[in-house]
This record gives C-alpha cells, structure tokens and sequence, in this order.
C-alpha cells in the first residue's frame, strides 16, 4: 500500500473495514501495511502511525496519546 491512508479514513471505519475484509486475520492485514509503511521509510509519518494505531487497536494494546 503505497498511498497514505492516514487522511482518506478515520480509524473505526478501516478497523471496520479490515474485519469485514479479512475476518479473524484482520490483525495480520493491518500489521502488513504498518509493515509495509516501516519499509518504505514512511515510519515516522501519518501512514505508519495510521496502521500502527488500528493494529494496536487490534491486538487490545492500548496506547497513550502523550508523547514521553
């Protein structure tokens, strides 16, 4: 996925969207495109940090908006 997502959808709806696609690998689709930002150097940016988030919504981690 090399287009930012980041500004085109809000969260709920691409986890929505990611669950209805791939159903119980929702999860591992998600991570593939985080992944897929991390190497093509978008790591720091709103694609990156827009996978990143639903993964993490995902998998139940849950992440602080405070920067430490």
């Amino acid at each position: 996925m090399k287009s930012s997502f980041a500004g085109n959808f809000d969260e709920e709806s691409a986890i929505e969207a990611a669950v209805e696609l791939y159903g119980v690998d929702a999860t591992t689709a998600v991570a593939h495109c985080a992944l897929d930002a991390y190497v093509d150097r978008r790591r720091g940016g709103p694609d990156h940090e827009f996978w990143f988030r639903i993964f993490a919504h995902l998998k139940g981690i849950p992440l602080s908006d405070s920067e430490h």
